[in-house]
């Protein structure tokens, strides 16, 4: 669903936000189709780095699995006087008054229970259809068995969470039930950090996975999958180099289902131990673990939603007017200033029985391709 927002510049520009569906602006994505072979699609949506490692992977059990859901979404662009802006204006002429254009998407009307159902779904319909592509993939309930599988969950975050991203971007993090998050891209920096003092050890949960994997003599997988409900790109903040005038402020996105993700290999036939101040230190190292990751989201055009809603607030309109006015005064008083404020909000709100059997199919669809891709490369 496109949506168009406008705000006027102050001075001597004009300011525009606006949705008009357009999702990228390079090629048109290629479009997923249920009906047809995983294998057939693959190249199409798939890349992998470092495939020559999968040589003699078949036994594999995962390890992880996070889904990330996107809640919010929001995305800002501003004008921006160049180098010179304002050092070559007629004396008693106007000044720039520049704006940011600030829109969020927000999600509404699924709860926590539901997203935490479908991420385990999702990481079950994993299992199978790696094993559909081919591979002997090792039962949950053994590897959750192990000693190491249970130290790796005791030292990570618990789930669910919220991830903050750029702006006002949020996104809700989970796994499956009794599992927590363990990699310091989800769980934060001061998680990073322990991980590193602990690896001296050989306690941090990477090193806890190669024993896993060894324990079980499986290639270990990770995999993460990230299931957003909008898209949105800006035009920036600042012209090239800063020297020239940016006298427009765009943000274009579309309301639309999307999955997007990645599974990582460690292949045990490629894992080194060693002894270190007599304690067995095992990796798989990092260029030789295959990565099959989504080069374009599986995205559906089904309706998951009932509306989308204009939700800015009063404080945020009094704001917008009240910057907007201030920046016109600064630049008639002779100075530059990127004071003036446009902030536009929408709300989502989702149908939860199509939000989850639509993210289901999409996800289902870019597993199978990704684990269709790998197992061609064994």
């Amino acid at each position: 669903m496109a949506l168009q927002s406008t705000a006027k510049l102050t001075a001597l520009a004009a300011t525009l936000a606006f949705l008009n569906g357009c999702m990228a602006t390079s090629a048109p994505a290629p479009q997923f189709d249920t009906n047809a072979s995983a294998s057939s699609q693959a190249d199409s949506f798939i890349d992998v780095e470092n495939a020559s490692y999968m040589k003699g992977v078949d036994r594999v059990g995962v390890m992880s699995c996070n889904v990330m859901f996107g809640m919010t979404s929001a995305a800002s662009a501003s004008t921006s006087g160049g180098f010179r802006a304002g050092r070559t204006r007629a004396i008693g002429t106007v000044s720039r008054s520049d704006v940011k254009v600030t829109v969020t998407y927000s999600a509404a009307g699924i709860s926590e229970e539901t997203l935490q159902g479908i991420a385990t779904q999702l990481c079950n319909d994993a299992e199978t259809q790696l094993a559909q592509a081919g591979f002997e993939v090792i039962p949950h309930e053994t590897i959750k068995a192990n000693e190491h599988y249970r130290n790796i969950h005791a030292q990570g975050r618990t789930a669910a969470f919220e991830y903050k991203g750029k702006g006002e971007t949020r996104y809700l993090v989970m796994a499956r039930p009794g599992e927590t998050i363990y990699d310091p891209q989800y769980a934060g920096g001061t998680s990073g950090f322990a991980q590193a003092f602990k690896g001296i050890g050989g306690d941090a949960a990477e090193q806890l996975e190669d024993y896993l994997m060894k324990d079980l003599n499986m290639t270990g997988v990770n995999i993460n999958l990230l299931v957003d409900f909008a898209a949105l790109e800006s035009d920036g903040h600042g012209s090239w180099g800063g020297f020239s005038n940016k006298d427009t402020a765009k943000v274009e996105g579309k309301v639309q289902l999307a999955v997007g993700g990645d599974i990582r290999f460690q292949p045990i036939a490629h894992q080194d131990c060693w002894n270190e101040w007599g304690k067995e230190k095992c990796m798989v190292k990092i260029h030789h673990q295959p990565v099959f990751a989504s080069k374009h989201f599986v995205a559906s055009n089904a309706p998951f939603y009932s509306s989308v809603d204009d939700v800015t607030s009063t404080g945020d309109k009094v704001l917008s007017g009240v910057t907007q006015v201030l920046g016109a005064l600064s630049a008639l008083g002779g100075t530059s200033s990127s004071i003036g404020r446009d902030i536009t909000r929408y709300q989502v709100n989702i149908i939860p029985a199509t939000y989850q059997s639509e993210t289901e199919r999409l996800a289902g669809g870019l597993v199978a391709m990704a684990a269709s891709k790998a197992a061609s490369q064994k």
